[in-house]
């Protein structure tokens, strides 16, 4: 570790104080670090990860505030421009865990080998790769998302840097949030503090950290400007949020309990009010305080994945290669299906995406989905072994006729569609890619959502699950839904098939989905509620809602306003959010 010698040292702290009083850092975007009510750190406030803990190490004994890993309001510009790979040393044998909930083996408390490139954009530290990441480990891969850079003056005239990190469970969709830091100059760097606060996982709960020697090989990155104008552009186009407290200035009367109400409160990932253009968002909580980087914490979809992926597909193809589409038969583009137990002779692709093949065991609420037969589909990472599973089903009625929800049925079609779009492209076009260049990329969403689950062939790089697999910001939420609500066009130019969007929407009386008790219907993998008189409404309307286990939820409604919450409490409860609508703009003349 090469360290500065005291004269220079105390040159350069006398100048970055000057230059404090002058200057503060420019923020490039119209997110605020946090975009919740949150303590604000200061320079003044550093007590933990000193310049001497980075450098000379400590003894660390758990995680510690978050804000120690938070960039200061005041903070001053970096002298030094990050370029290169961060290598992290000693994963394997270094780190500890506290598993607060279920059971993890030692394995799972050191990372995965960490070496990966990344650029300074301004005050960004910005990974080359983004996204889901996979890793030789067996335990996790990572995902990373751009960080920040600034000095203080009790660092010797280093520079210092944060950013946010997930470890993904190997061939799941959950996740353990947390965050890195670390001091650097134009050559070397300090040690790196990582620490896992937050998760959403249902079942298990872990404090992991360490102090881990590192290597910083600088050196210049391929298509560097580009990069960076691409980050700058990306930071542009979020979406304009504000923190949830603003909604109730900006509607004076609004009970703000009424958004996330029902979820326990320690489970909260993020939520927040998506209204007239704005998202105001709330959570952000970790057992170590408020994370630092709110708008880059990525969520798992789990069956939210059903309606932002193929029911997205569905609509796309159909808007581009006809109305027929949704009425195309699986056995035609599935050929594993004639080795069925069931009959799919005339299952259609809508049938399979409204879970109603007619093939399935109990017609129990979520049954056939948490059964052993399910599991045995889980638990197939290969292609081969998983479709097989998926129609490992009897038949019992007529398709389009019972709705039994089944996440297998979802993979089905998502193949299906795959195959669909290859017969009309004549190329191996696959389908997660299709939706991802016709609709995720022109509504400006971040790289990081450009990545999903898929099966194990080619190092995880086979068919996309569909019906589970993704991680999303809350940038990329407000984004989904105002594009659907908006009527599916972007620029202009009609994206989603209208009609198929409508009936999706709950937007023709005559086309509700399958019947899920007397209040609720499921069409094209999207969950509706209907709303009237039993709620004290002088009027009756259906909200749609997109759903995920584990407590995601994200509600469409009528008025134009979005209510969403990601958690892992298993709660779904909207209705108190939905009366509150009612007040920002009512639902009934």
């Amino acid at each position: 570790m090469r360290l500065k010698n005291k004269i220079y040292g105390l040159i350069q702290i006398f100048f970055l104080i000057i230059l404090a009083a002058c200057r503060q850092v420019p923020s490039t975007t119209q997110v605020s670090p946090t975009a919740t009510k949150t303590k604000q750190v200061t320079l003044a406030s550093r007590k933990d990860l000193t310049h001497a803990d980075l450098v000379s190490g400590f003894e660390p004994e758990s995680i510690i505030p978050e804000e120690a890993l938070t960039m200061p309001e005041d903070a001053l510009p970096s002298p030094h421009a990050f370029q290169g790979h961060l290598e992290l040393l000693g994963e394997s044998g270094n780190g500890d865990m506290t598993v607060l909930l279920g059971s993890l083996s030692d394995d799972y408390k050191h990372l995965p080998e960490f070496d990966y490139g990344f650029i300074q954009v301004d005050s960004y530290l910005v990974p080359i790769q983004r996204g889901l990441i996979i890793t030789a480990q067996p335990k996790y891969n990572f995902i990373l998302e751009p960080g920040r850079i600034w000095q203080e003056p009790g660092d010797q005239g280093f520079s210092r840097a944060s950013l946010p990190f997930a470890l993904v469970f190997k061939g799941q969709n959950a996740l353990l949030n947390g965050t890195l830091t670390f001091l650097f100059d134009d050559e070397t760097v300090s040690k790196v503090w990582y620490q896992i606060t937050q998760e959403t996982t249902q079942n298990t709960k872990a404090n992991l950290w360490g102090l881990l020697d590192a290597a910083y090989h600088p050196e210049s990155i391929p298509d560097a400007e580009a990069i960076r104008e691409a980050f700058r552009q990306e930071l542009a186009q979020r979406f304009p949020t504000q923190p949830i407290s603003a909604l109730a200035e900006k509607y004076p009367g609004i009970d703000l309990s009424a958004f996330g109400k029902g979820v326990t409160p320690e489970d909260m990932g993020w939520y927040g009010v998506v209204v007239d253009g704005v998202n105001y968002l709330g959570g952000c909580q970790t057992r170590a305080g408020t994370y630092p980087y709110c708008e880059w914490m990525r969520q798992p979809s789990y069956s939210v994945a059903k309606s932002t992926f193929p029911a997205l597909a569905l609509m796309r193809l159909t808007q581009e290669y006809g109305p027929e589409v949704p009425d195309l038969l699986i056995r035609d583009y599935v050929p594993e299906a004639a080795e069925s137990t069931g009959d799919w002779e005339t299952v259609t692709f809508n049938n399979t995406i409204d879970m109603a093949t007619g093939n399935y065991d109990s017609t129990s609420f979520m049954a056939d989905d948490t059964g052993d037969k399910m599991g045995e589909f889980f638990g197939s990472a290969a292609y081969d072994g998983r479709i097989a599973e998926a129609f490992n089903w009897p038949n019992k009625d007529q398709p389009g006729t019972i709705w039994v929800y089944r996440t297998s049925d979802t993979f089905i079609v998502t193949r299906a569609m795959q195959n669909f779009l290859q017969s009309q492209t004549g190329g191996d076009d696959d389908i997660f890619d299709y939706v991802v260049d016709e609709i995720y990329k022109p509504l400006n969403l971040g790289p990081g959502a450009f990545t999903t689950m898929r099966t194990v062939e080619n190092n995880w790089q086979g068919q996309a699950e569909g019906g589970y697999g993704l991680w999303w910001t809350p940038d990329d939420i407000a984004k989904l839904t105002t594009f659907l609500l908006d009527g599916g066009a972007i620029d202009g130019e009609q994206v989603l098939d209208p009609d198929l969007l409508a009936v999706t929407m709950q937007q023709d009386p005559a086309d509700r989905g399958l019947p899920i008790g007397s209040v609720s219907s499921y069409n094209n993998a999207f969950w509706a509620q209907r709303y009237g008189r039993a709620q004290e409404f002088s009027c009756e309307f259906w909200v749609t809602d997109w759903q995920g286990i584990s407590g995601n939820v994200v509600v469409l409604m009528p008025n134009g306003v979005v209510y969403y919450y990601f958690s892992d409490s298993d709660d779904f409860v909207f209705s108190p959010a939905v009366m509150e609508a009612d007040k920002i703009k009512p639902f009934c003349p």
